[in-house]
């Protein structure tokens, strides 16, 4: 059984890290949504979580997600943002796509970074390896999406729009 992190990046000529968490941990970057699809389907995860907005605010800068994740202390760029939109379009149509085949959560990295103690060095350790920003945000991604897994997970934001729930593990 295998999960997989995606830290999506808003152009396809920049990298997206991408990690799989199953057996053995893979994370790489890739750049095009072909790309993206292709290592999904090798793997064939039980939920797929990606670090980009998945909605844009109905009203004003913010969604209820962000509202509660800046409450906590977040700092969380606003999906309206001239540079987030582009990000925001790519990942609404990903998910469009993947959602017919799969569990997709948008999550937070730096939530996960922080809540379960991480930094770069220590992941870097256990993977033996030196790994990009992009890798190590995919990383988080991919042990929230296990997190889900497990059912140790809070959602913040709305109750009934999947568009506006962001996933972050329980505080211990």
């Amino acid at each position: 059984m295998s999960v997989i992190g995606i830290d999506l990046a808003g152009k396809p000529k920049n990298p997206s890290g991408i990690a799989v968490l199953n057996d053995n941990t893979i994370v790489k970057e890739v750049y095009t949504d072909i790309e993206i699809m292709r290592v999904i389907e090798e793997y064939k995860p039980k939920v797929i979580a990606i670090d980009a907005p998945f909605s844009l605010p109905k009203d004003g800068m913010w969604r209820p997600s962000d509202y509660e994740l800046r409450s906590e202390g977040y700092s969380v760029l606003s999906p309206k943002f001239p540079t987030m939109q582009m990000l925001v379009r790519r990942a609404m149509e990903l998910v469009k796509t993947l959602r017919k085949k799969y569990k997709v959560i948008e999550v937070f990295p730096r939530a996960t970074e922080e809540i379960l103690a991480l930094d770069k060095i220590t992941v870097e350790r256990k993977l033996d390896r030196i790994i990009t920003k992009d890798e190590y945000d995919a990383f988080l991604c991919a042990l929230t999406a296990n997190a889900y897994l497990e059912k140790k997970v809070r959602i913040l934001g709305s109750a009934v729009d999947i568009n506006d729930q962001i996933v972050v593990p329980e505080k211990e």
